[in-house]
C-alpha cells in the first residue's frame, strides 16, 4: 500500500501543499513544532479519523479559517476528506463517492509508531489497552464497530449507576449488552495476542542480537464475564462506578518469564515493542496480502543506534514509511538512515521544502 500524492488544504499549521513521496522511506526533518507530525496525522486522520492531538475536529483546520481538506492517492483510489468548521461537518469520499470513515478505514491501512508507544510498556494500563485495541482495529473492521458499541454502553450503565436509585431491570439490560460485546471483545484480544506471539520470539532475537523468548500476556479475568458482572453489580451500584470487563484488563510483556514492565532494562523494553511492531506489519501482510503504510513519528531520538540499524534493516523492503526527525540537516542523522532514506523533505515554519541535493522529491506549495 503505497501514498502516490498527499495535499492538504488549511490542515493545522501547514501551508497548502501537494507532494507526490517515493514508495520507499521518505524521511521529513525539520524543528520541534514545525509541522513534522502534523503531516504524518493528515495521513493517520484519513485512515484512522482519530486525531493526534486534540479531540475536537476543529482543532485540525488552521487557525482562521473555516474549512481544511487532504487528499490522498493510494494505490490508484483517489481520497478526500473535508472538514467544514462553520456547520462542524466532516466529508468522506472515495474515488468521488460518499463514504463513512468505517468504508475508508477497511480500505486505507496505516500503522503508527510513536514516543507514546515507546512507553506503553512503563505507562498505565490504558495506554496498553488503547495500544491493542487500535492494533486490532487496524486489521479488523467487526472489532472496531463492536468496540464503539461497548463504549456506548459503558457510558449508559455509568449514568445509570450514578442515579440515587438504578432501576434494576434497566441495569440487567445494560449487564447483558456488556456480557455479549465485552465476552467477544476479550476473545479477539486473545485470538490477537496468539497470533502475535508466534512471530514475537524470532522478532525479539533479530532485534536485540541474542536468544530470549519475548511473550504477550493478557491479563483479563479467569471466570465468564457474565459471573463478573454478575457478582459485581451489587458492589458498583454501592461504589456507583463499573468495576469489572475489558475496558480494565491489561497487557504483559514477557521475556524470558519475566515481566518487562518490572524487570526489564530500558534497552529490552525498546527491542520489545520494536519486536511487536515488525509482527503487527507481517500480520497485517497475512491479512491483506500487502504492508501498511508505516509512519514512525520522531522515534530516532528513542532508539539507540544499534537497535535503529537492526530495526531498519528487518522491516520489508517494499513497505512505505513516513520517518519523522528533528535534525535541521541531512547530515545530522546516523548513515545508516541517510542511505535507505529515498526522499528527504524538510519542514519549517509550517512549510515542505523537498531539499535540493536529493533531487527526487516533488512539491507544489500554495
Amino acid at each position: 500500500m503505497k501514498v502516490e500524492r498527499l495535499a492538504l488544504y488549511n490542515f493545522r499549521n501547514l501551508a497548502p501543499l501537494e507532494l507526490m513521496p517515493d514508495g520507499g522511506l521518505n524521511l521529513i526533518i525539520g524543528p520541534n513544532a514545525a509541522g513534522k507530525s502534523n503531516l504524518c496525522e493528515a495521513i493517520y486522520y484519513v485512515a484512522k479519523g482519530w486525531l493526534l492531538k486534540g479531540e475536537r475536529q476543529r482543532d485540525v483546520i488552521a487557525f482562521g479559517q473555516q474549512e481544511a481538506a487532504i487528499e490522498l492517492s493510494v494505490n490508484g483510489d483517489e481520497i478526500r476528506v473535508h472538514l467544514n468548521g462553520r456547520a462542524r461537518a466532516k466529508t468522506i469520499e472515495l474515488n468521488h463517492e460518499r463514504k463513512t470513515q468505517s468504508e475508508l478505514s477497511a480500505r486505507l491501512h496505516v500503522v503508527l509508531f510513536t514516543p507514546d508507544e515507546l512507553q506503553i510498556l512503563k505507562g498505565r494500563p490504558e495506554q496498553r489497552r488503547r495500544f491493542l485495541d487500535r492494533s486490532i482495529s487496524e486489521i479488523s473492521r467487526e472489532y472496531r464497530y463492536v468496540l464503539r458499541e461497548y463504549e456506548q454502553v459503558l457510558q449508559r450503565k455509568s449514568a445509570l449507576l450514578h442515579q440515587e436509585t438504578p432501576d434494576p431491570e434497566v441495569l440487567e439490560v445494560f449487564n447483558q449488552e456488556l456480557v455479549e460485546r465485552g465476552s467477544w471483545l476479550i476473545a479477539q484480544r486473545r485470538e490477537y495476542i496468539r497470533e502475535l506471539n508466534k512471530m514475537l520470539p524470532e522478532r525479539y532475537q533479530a532485534i536485540c542480537g541474542r536468544e530470549s523468548k519475548l511473550v504477550l500476556s493478557y491479563e483479563g479475568p479467569s471466570v465468564p464475564l457474565a459471573q463478573l458482572i454478575r457478582d459485581a453489580t451489587p458492589e458498583e451500584i454501592r461504589r456507583r462506578m463499573i468495576l469489572v470487563g475489558p475496558h480494565r484488563d491489561d497487557l504483559r510483556f514477557m521475556l524470558d518469564g519475566h515481566d518487562l514492565r518490572r524487570f526489564g532494562s530500558q534497552g529490552e523494553q525498546k527491542s520489545a515493542l520494536c519486536a511487536v511492531l515488525l509482527a503487527q506489519l507481517d500480520l497485517g501482510f497475512q491479512r491483506f496480502g500487502d504492508y501498511p503504510i508505516l509512519i514512525l513519528d520522531d522515534v530516532l531520538t528513542e532508539l539507540d543506534r544499534p537497535r535503529l540499524q537492526r530495526l531498519l534493516q528487518l522491516l520489508p523492503k517494499d513497505i512505505q514509511i513516513f520517518l519523522t526527525h528533528t535534525a535541521m540537516d541531512p547530515e545530522e542523522l546516523f548513515p545508516e538512515v541517510r542511505a535507505v532514506a529515498r526522499r528527504i523533505f524538510a519542514i519549517e515554519n509550517g512549510r515542505v521544502i523537498p531539499l535540493p541535493s536529493q533531487g527526487e522529491g516533488k512539491l507544489k506549495q500554495g
